[in-house]
């Protein structure tokens, strides 16, 4: 019985010792299973953000590295290939290369007028010299010229990158702004072609490399594009903004709106004039946006909700960079529902901290003009061989969509207004249709404004957004309205 007894246990021990062997081999099992699986996450995520890297690169940085001024291959490209011309799309030489003594030059035909879009190609590059860069040393020719070429030892020729601007436009805008440091876009709503873009001051892009020090350390920012990286303040102009949220946000009662402006306002701790100190009286929202009454603006702020306003202005691309292939700033726009009640006048009356480039300012008035669809913006057609052949070209697309056609029109009929009898008269024409707004941007202490003008003009299917930025032009109607006018008149008389 005891012998019994003791084989029991004994057969109890080596089960229980086998029962604890199974678990611990099944705990090193799993362990080694969760290691296996760890890395292999680890594995598949390295692969998944190397494949993510490398689509980024190829639609991105790719064409940064190619263009890039320092990229060896393109100077060896420079050697074997005469640069191609930058032509505009009513077919005349912007930049073009000549033998000079034997030597090559970069040639620029229109001197200073396309300085900063079309840029330099000398201590570095700017503009379309340097966006086009690859374009302009690529040659595309056909291949028994370029093999005839290299036997006689000579240069093939690059390809010819055609451009949306268009001469009779710039030439407009760039007399109509000269003596005044500012900036004027102008560009087709419906597609995103850019017809214009002039920065003021400006430089010879022929000479940039004798005055390189004075370029780089004069306090007038004679290298900078205005256009795409100025910041200012948007003033009056943002009325449009402001009024368009509260119409969504009053849908059934925004015409009823009213307001008695005596010339100011109080509101929190601030103080707020109309342009001039004139008081407009009792007006309505169409009445408020036509004169540009401050104190109306500020108080219609009162009933607008401020992260709705916040999100409209993000619909508009403010906080964003418009996605044009030219050194740009992205606008900005701080307002959020916590902001205080300060802030949100300012705000409403494009004040206080929001600021905006000259180019985005065009974008807002593109998705009014185009029934709320905004276009990407762009600046060159295609790109072409020394025989015509097309290599590439642009086809217009769409970046977005915020607002609606039923709004646009509202906003037009009371832009239109602004242009026939209120702040904008001097960009009115008998001979096409314009609508548009004003703006004075105070940006300092002392209340010194900038001018702006933000406008379309059509007749017969065509259409032109314009906008126009006077750095201490003071009044908008005054100043910037009147070099609209003379956009839009070279586009469409």
């Amino acid at each position: 019985m005891s012998i019994l007894r003791h084989k029991n246990q004994k057969n109890n021990i080596q089960d229980k010792t086998t029962e604890r062997i199974s678990k611990i081999k099944k705990k090193k099992k799993k362990r080694a299973n969760r290691q296996i699986l760890q890395i292999t996450y680890i594995f598949v995520v390295s692969f998944l953000a190397l494949i993510a890297y490398i689509a980024h690169f190829v639609a991105v940085d790719s064409k940064n590295v190619i263009t890039n001024a320092h990229n060896r291959r393109l100077q060896s490209m420079a050697e074997k290939v005469v640069r191609g011309k930058i032509i505009s799309s009513d077919g005349k030489v912007l930049a073009q290369t000549l033998t000079e003594n034997g030597s090559e030059i970069r040639d620029y035909p229109y001197g200073r007028m396309f300085a900063h879009v079309v840029g330099y190609n000398d201590k570095g590059k700017s503009g379309l010299e340097s966006v086009c860069n690859f374009d302009l040393l690529k040659s595309d020719a056909n291949l028994m010229t370029q093999i005839t070429s290299s036997l006689k030892g000579e240069k093939s020729i690059g390809d010819n990158v055609y451009t949306t601007l268009n001469t009779k436009v710039q030439k407009a805008a760039y007399y109509a702004l000269q003596g005044q440091k500012g900036a004027v876009v102008a560009m087709d709503p419906e597609t995103g072609k850019i017809y214009a873009m002039v920065s003021k001051p400006d430089y010879r892009p022929a000479y940039v490399k004798e005055n390189w020090t004075e370029l780089n350390t004069s306090q007038n920012s004679l290298l900078l594009n205005r256009a795409t990286q100025g910041l200012y303040p948007p003033g009056s102009t943002f009325k449009v903004v402001t009024a368009l949220e509260y119409m969504r946000e009053h849908k059934n009662t925004y015409k009823n709106f009213k307001y008695h402006c005596t010339g100011y306002t109080t509101v929190g701790t601030l103080k707020i004039h109309c342009y001039g100190g004139e008081a407009h009286g009792t007006v309505n929202l169409e009445q408020a946006i036509e004169k540009s009454c401050n104190c109306a603006f500020v108080h219609m702020s009162e009933e607008i909700n401020k992260g709705k306003l916040a999100s409209l202005a993000g619909d508009l691309m403010y906080n964003s960079k418009v996605p044009i292939n030219l050194l740009a700033n992205s606008s900005r726009f701080v307002l959020d529902k916590k902001s205080g009640t300060n802030e949100m006048a300012h705000t409403s009356i494009g004040q206080g901290q929001t600021l905006i480039t000259p180019l985005e300012n065009a974008m807002v008035m593109s998705a009014i003009a185009n029934d709320g669809v905004v276009m990407q913006p762009y600046l060159v057609e295609n790109v072409k061989n020394i025989d015509g052949g097309v290599i590439k070209e642009t086809k217009a697309s769409k970046l977005s969509e915020p607002l609606e056609a039923s709004e646009c029109e509202t906003l037009k009929k009371m832009l239109r207004k602004v242009v026939t009898k209120g702040t904008g008269t001097r960009a009115y024409s008998s001979h096409y249709n314009v609508y548009g707004k004003t703006g004075s941007a105070e940006y300092n202490s002392a209340k010194d404004s900038h001018a702006w003008f933000i406008g379309c003009a059509e007749r017969g299917g065509k259409k032109i957004v314009v906008s126009v930025l006077v750095e201490g032009g003071d009044s908008g109607g005054r100043v910037a309205a009147p070099i609209a006018d003379k956009v839009f008149h070279a586009f469409l008389d």
